[in-house]
């Protein structure tokens, strides 16, 4: 197991506050010290025989490595060595091999080990607490988190499967084919030696990108299949659906009407005409004609599918305006426009630099592409045909630029710092022109609701949720308070009585946090969320230095009488103690207390001079207090 996982991963509890931290710090310290010192004494025990021990005599190459960097660094090697993965098992061995002092390999050792720790502990436990505090606001969150995490990993890890398994196949294959190409004299012969022939340099381009466009061309056609014909395919669809319409919240909407902004025509168009000034400045004719051909044949294929296919999108407002679903048009061009750009910049760079390339453009493309399943404006099979086809389109354009169009390969630097500008500026300027109205466009079909007066008070009340609802079928805290009333009267009222709209979040507000001596009033509140949504309005009023009453309104109807010419808001309340937990961890958390009862008697003592009614729900739940 990777001691640096483990060590993120301790830091990950500590910040869930599972993990007392002194003990976790300490114990990666020493652990780290105990793993190079050992590693040490069996280099200084046995010098030049460890080449020939197990299992470093299956490795030659990572002991020359780590030689290597040894000499070049000398006694500073130990420390930077513990942070670079390629030698960072083997440089204590070499050190001890090569008789550095025991007094002198210690020091370093220790002052490593601490740094170390450091390093991975730390980022662990801001993205623990981090999930804490986004628990303490929404488990919906946390579950999307988990889902982004979970689904990124996933295709990490299968793309590394496929190529640790596939590709002694693949090289199998390419040589029997190759061997038969060679003892043949015909056109076809000729085509797959000027393709696959391992002599030539580009021939590894080459054969991943047959690999590429067979395996996505074959996806493509067989998700397309599957939605014709109405295979299991379209069910999963409709589950996928469900399950992010679930986990939808405002928050998260507006993250992903940005996103799926960014991968809107207003952006990419700039940014295919930055790329195409490029390489015609540059004189790069070829590419230029290939890139070109990239992005028309992606918007023609794309309108053609859409209007062969006919599939509906799913139900969402933003059906009125673009009624076709199959194939998403934002999820195949941001695959053409990113990924086709990534093969011209990774051209001739070392086999790291592409792999940083085609990382950023597939976060890019991904991301971009599971804004619009999240939104609802797209099927989970639409989006996976359009990467399958955008996929396939580049690689065969890939095959065809190596072969054909010999034009110096592009500067990553500058390609890349003109697209992220172009990006920025183009991306920000319309977001900020049109993302309230976007937000809306995209915005989750809410239910509108309305009731009597008289039918709210003689039961109807009965009807209204009783307790806040993260996910279906989970209930949290209940809402104890139903009040009929504008929000400035509530204000009002709740003012009058000693209650305060909380602190703002902002910078400022959130380092207060990290303060341990920070009295609770000044602390923002936490948000909740009810059914994604968070709570309309929010009040609190302190109990002592610790401990605070909160209560949050949401709007769940419209409350219509006959002496009142304008239907008034019904809200429903959760009234609630919260308290600061300072129990492991260095940052300030706030734990709700399971008490409802106090802080909605502290409640009914403010709203004590208005019509007010207190009943019990007839399922044998808690009572609720009725305000008009």
């Amino acid at each position: 197991m990777p001691g640096s996982s483990i060590v993120f991963a301790g830091g990950v509890l500590v910040g869930l506050k599972t993990l007392d931290p002194w003990l976790a710090a300490a114990t990666a310290v020493v652990g780290a010290i105990l793993g190079d010192g050992a590693s040490y004494w069996l280099g200084r025990h046995y010098r030049e025989r460890i080449r020939a021990m197990w299992p470093l005599r299956q490795h030659p190459g990572l002991l020359a490595r780590g030689q290597a960097y040894f000499e070049r660094n000398g006694g500073k090697s130990v420390f930077l060595g513990r942070f670079l993965g390629p030698v960072r098992a083997i440089v204590p061995v070499i050190a001890g091999m090569s008789s550095m002092p025991p007094v002198q390999f210690y020091v370093m050792n220790v002052l490593s080990a601490f740094g170390w720790a450091a390093a991975h502990m730390l980022p662990g436990i801001l993205f623990g607490a981090s999930l804490q505090l986004a628990g303490a606001v929404s488990s919906r969150l946390v579950i999307l988190v988990a889902v982004l995490l979970t689904g990124l990993w996933l295709v990490a890890y299968l793309t590394r499967l496929a190529i640790h398994y596939g590709s002694p196949v693949v090289v199998w294959l390419r040589d029997r084919v190759v061997a038969r190409a060679r003892a043949g004299r015909g056109v076809v012969s000729r085509a797959v030696l000027s393709l696959f022939d391992p002599e030539r340099p580009e021939s590894g381009v080459l054969l991943m990108s047959a690999v590429a466009l067979i395996g996505a061309a074959w996806l493509f056609l067989g998700i397309l299949q599957d939605v014709v014909s109405g295979d299991p395919l379209v069910r999963l669809d409709r589950s996928i659906y469900d399950a992010l319409q679930a986990l939808r919240t405002g928050w998260g909407d507006s993250v992903m009407v940005a996103v799926t902004e960014l991968g809107g025509a207003y952006v990419m168009v700039p940014v295919i005409g930055i790329v195409a000034l490029w390489l015609a400045l540059t004189r790069r004719l070829r590419t230029l004609a290939y890139w070109i051909g990239a992005v028309v044949f992606a918007a023609i294929s794309v309108l053609a599918l859409k209007h062969a296919v006919g599939r509906v999108r799913p139900l969402n407002d933003y059906a009125a305006i673009d009624t076709m679903s199959f194939p998403s048009g934002h999820a195949a061009v941001s695959m053409v426009v990113y990924g086709f750009l990534a093969s011209l910049i990774g051209r001739g760079k070392p086999g790291w630099q592409k792999g940083v390339i085609a990382l950023t453009a597939a976060v890019a493309i991904l991301t971009v592409a599971f804004s619009r399943i999240y939104l609802g404006v797209h099927w989970f099979s639409d989006v996976a045909a359009s990467l399958a086809l955008g996929l396939a389109w580049i690689s065969l354009l890939t095959i065809a630029c190596t072969t054909h169009a010999h034009d110096p390969p592009l500067r990553a630097l500058p390609v890349t710092l003109l697209v992220a500008a172009t990006v920025a500026l183009s991306g920000g300027a319309y977001i900020a022109k049109n993302h309230a109205v976007d937000l809306a466009r995209y915005a989750k079909p809410a239910a509108s609701r309305s009731m009597g007066f008289d039918a709210w008070q003689e039961g109807a009340w009965l009807g209204v949720a009783a307790a806040r609802s993260e996910l279906a079928g989970r209930d949290e805290e209940p809402f104890r308070v139903q009040w009929v009333a504008d929000a400035a009267t509530v204000a009002r009222v709740l003012g009058a009585g000693g209650w305060r709209v909380p602190p703002a979040w902002s910078s400022k507000a959130t380092l207060l946090w990290l303060l341990p001596s920070t009295p609770i009033d000044k602390l923002p509140v936490l948000p909740k969320l009810n059914h994604g949504e968070a709570a309309a309005l929010t009040f609190d009023r302190a109990v002592d230095a610790r401990t605070r009453a909160v209560v949050r309104f949401w709007h769940v109807a419209d409350v219509i009488a006959q002496d009142v010419p304008a239907p008034r808001p019904l809200w429903v309340a959760m009234v609630t103690l919260e308290r600061l937990d300072r129990a492991r961890g260095p940052i300030e958390t706030v734990r709700t207390l399971p008490d409802f009862d106090t802080p909605l008697a502290l409640f009914a003592r403010t709203v004590a001079g208005l019509h007010t009614r207190t009943d019990t729900r007839t399922d044998g739940g808690a009572s609720v207090l009725l305000v008009w």
